[in-house]
């Protein structure tokens, strides 16, 4: 090629490259975020479409319900081949594929699970989370020195751990924080070590620790000290977001609890009670607001706990709970039927009575995986803006309803916009649900 021709036709070269990326990468980015599994109901449509160098393969003996097409040519069932275009509309429950290539090689398989979505009751009811019946939680270690000015580290010496709930010392149950000083400055006295009971991993332990003894030098007492910080069992106000009557199972909040010092909390002998909503503090461009709630312990106490994950906390309920919007079970919404657009958040303000607010769905991210931010909703009820701002602490687990169904609950504020935060997917805690039951119960059927 002369010399003169070269250099526009690297030009041309890069310019018919660029034309085919920028027609490719829309297509491909569709591609990656689209789901490797989809969950849809009996006869809900869905519809799939791509557009060149990129197909849709179909099996010809596939799921009933799903057609392909190309152009106003239709790939029945009993035909097999690419097409550019899918839709599915199946009437009965079952499973089936969809392959999706790249100039005809398989580039990416998308798994169709067709199955009717359980029925809960919608929860909205404020709830308090309690670690424990009794003791208190371990949050960290702190050196204390004796009368000589020694340093010492007994807890941590002792085998205590950040997260193990202190429930007894000397034999001495501790019900709450204020009554630890108490029980540890009359035991030490004694001159003997003491004994803690500690719950670690579901599993009781025996621990011996030597108090460290300090003298004051104004007033001459002494006092014990084992070098720990402790917190009380009592995690705060959070939502109650379905229960499902069938299987006696809760989900509630939305995202996992962790303590004052960001460590996780042990749940094993957790417990939630029902609370009251004394006040709001209203939150603000930059400061969270927060619901105060009240709850007495061991009278209020509704269910256990049996996992603190990422997405919520799940567990059974001792009774079966009411709600006035909603008295009978409705459905939990797949995914694919989440949509931008008007839904309703249910949750209390004050005191116990569950109230309905407008607000909007404004993204709904395409997730592979279960996360806590499947959503970004925003707060478009006049009534709520006026009490709280919008989202604020305590509404965490608040459930969603769009189009008759539970679609989510309410995770986390956006701190620079409290009218607007994410939440979590319905599907994703019903799945989460599903994957503890099995550890926790016998002969358990979801879909049942």
């Amino acid at each position: 090629m002369p010399p003169r021709y070269r250099r526009p036709f690297a030009l041309g070269c890069a310019l018919l490259f660029g034309i085919c990326l920028l027609l490719i990468l829309p297509q491909a980015i569709k591609v990656q975020l689209f789901p490797s599994k989809l969950r849809i109901v009996p006869g809900q449509n869905f519809q799939l479409s791509l557009k060149k160098p990129f197909s849709i393969y179909l099996e010809a003996d596939r799921l009933d319900g799903i057609i392909g097409a190309n152009g106003h040519t239709e790939l029945n069932k009993g035909q097999s081949g690419s097409c550019s275009q899918v839709m599915v509309r199946s009437e009965r429950e079952g499973t089936g594929t969809l392959e999706i290539r790249l100039f005809g090689f398989p580039i990416r398989r998308v798994n169709l699970v067709v199955e009717k979505m359980p029925e809960v009751i919608p929860g909205g009811h404020a709830i308090g989370v309690l670690v424990a019946k009794e003791g208190v939680i371990v949050t960290g270690h702190l050196p204390v020195r004796d009368d000589r000015g020694q340093e010492f580290y007994p807890a941590e010496e002792a085998g205590v751990k950040v997260g193990d709930l202190l429930v007894a010392i000397n034999g001495q149950v501790i019900h709450r924080i204020h009554e630890v000083e108490p029980i540890i400055q009359q035991e030490a006295a004694k001159g003997t070590p003491l004994r803690l009971t500690i719950l670690r991993a579901g599993q009781t332990l025996q621990l011996a620790i030597q108090p460290v003894k300090r003298t004051s030098r104004q007033d001459g007492t002494t006092r014990y000290y084992l070098g720990l910080y402790v917190e009380d069992p009592a995690a705060g106000v959070g939502t109650l977001t379905y229960y499902n009557p069938k299987t006696n199972f809760y989900g509630a909040l939305g995202h996992k609890i962790v303590g004052l010092s960001n460590q996780e909390l042990p749940l094993a002998q957790g417990k939630i009670v029902a609370a009251r909503i004394t006040g709001i503090n209203q939150g603000n461009r930059g400061e969270p607001g927060e619901k105060i709630g009240v709850f007495s312990g061991h009278s209020d106490i509704i269910g256990d706990i049996y996992g603190n994950t990422p997405i919520g906390i799940f567990g059974s309920l001792q009774h079966g709970l009411a709600n006035p919007w909603y008295p009978q079970p409705i459905p939990v919404s797949t995914i694919s039927q989440v949509q931008p657009g008007p839904a309703e958040m249910l949750t209390v303000v004050m005191g116990n009575e569950i109230r309905r607010y407008s607000i909007e769905i404004q993204k709904v991210y395409h997730q592979t995986s279960l996360r806590d931010k499947g959503m970004v909703i925003k707060v478009t009820d006049p009534e709520l803006l006026s009490r709280t701002g919008g989202i604020i602490q305590g509404m965490s687990g608040s459930p969603i309803i769009q189009n008759g169904k539970l679609v989510g609950a309410i995770t986390h504020v956006f701190v620079n916009d409290p009218t607007r935060g994410y939440a979590v997917f319905a599907e994703w805690m019903l799945q989460m649900e599903e994957n503890l039951a099995g550890k926790f119960t016998t002969n358990y059927d979801l879909a049942s």
